[in-house]
């Protein structure tokens, strides 16, 4: 299975209030995020994190990366100077599967575009492809086929957990 997520802001207490998530604290959304991401994610599955994904030291994210399911990929986000600062070291030691600005996929003959930011135009628009993105918070329309999958995009999901490819 596939699953598509963004803008998590783990350990970022002020997106509580930014996008009006319903959490007390910042412990209170970390451990809610992790609780959601497992629930639907099994060890074997495979995860795109479309940027944005926390905010903290090597060492915290390292401890996230640890109870997370999955194997994850990471599209990098405005935000994600931590993933980018020791990028080698989270590939070399495999608690990430894939680092990049950037990748197209395809699932079941259908080519997707993953980025962090909704664009107006992408690879094979015109053909059929869907851009799948974050950023915005649930804040932008969709244009052609693109979707936001950020968790807090509720036409997406209300859950805060990551959604299937499907």
């Amino acid at each position: 299975m596939i699953w598509l997520t963004s803008d998590l802001h783990i350990f970022h207490g002020n997106i509580i209030r930014y996008c009006n998530r319903n959490y007390a604290s910042v412990n209170e959304m970390n451990e809610a995020l992790i609780k959601n991401w497992n629930a639907v994610v099994s060890p074997e599955d495979i995860v795109w994190n479309l940027g944005d994904f926390a905010f903290c030291s090597y060492d915290q994210f390292i401890k996230l990366l640890s109870r997370l399911n999955g194997k994850i990929n990471v599209i990098l986000g405005n935000h994600d100077k931590v993933i980018v600062k020791n990028k080698d070291r989270l590939l070399s030691s495999h608690r990430l599967e894939s680092i990049q600005h950037y990748a197209e996929i395809y699932y079941e003959k259908q080519l997707f575009i993953l980025f962090h930011y909704a664009m107006r135009i992408w690879n094979h628009r015109h053909h059929g492809s869907i851009l799948l993105y974050g950023h915005s918070h649930g804040t932008l329309p969709p244009i052609g086929k693109s979707v936001d999958v950020g968790i807090d995009c509720k036409e997406i999901t209300s859950e805060y957990r990551p959604v299937s490819i499907e």
